[in-house]
């Protein structure tokens, strides 16, 4: 497998593959350093049993290291994979309100369920 990064494909320098659970198997996580910018790059690879389909989860940038130490210090719970895809994820639909302590808070929810604070009013 290669990772994408800097407009180019690289082959990862270091390939782990984590024992299967009831939800997913085939998992794989995959880490590089951009020859080009440097950055620390990791990809999981994992089969849902329960949908039959591949999920991949790519954490940003600043996140990365903490993510490889939770899948080695097998803290999986720790590590959220959201579902959807990156091109639905700025489109918001709706405002939600919701009233606490005599401030009114706007909320919008982008298409990956992602829930996002507007504005406070009051």
């Amino acid at each position: 497998m290669v990772i994408y990064c800097c407009g180019k494909y690289h082959e990862p320098f270091q390939t782990v593959r984590l024992l299967p659970d009831f939800k997913y198997r085939n998992r794989k996580l995959e880490v590089l350093v951009c020859p080009n910018c440097g950055a620390l790059v990791a990809e999981l690879t994992q089969f849902n049993v329960i949908t039959n389909k591949y999920e991949t989860y790519r954490p940003k940038r600043k996140k990365t290291a903490g993510f490889i130490r939770h899948i080695q210090e097998g803290k999986l719970e720790n590590v959220k994979i959201k579902y959807g895809t990156k091109e639905r994820a700025g489109f918001v639909y709706g405002v939600n309100i919701m009233r606490k302590n005599g401030k009114i808070y706007q909320y919008a929810v982008d298409f990956n369920g992602e829930k996002k604070l507007v504005k406070v009013v009051g």
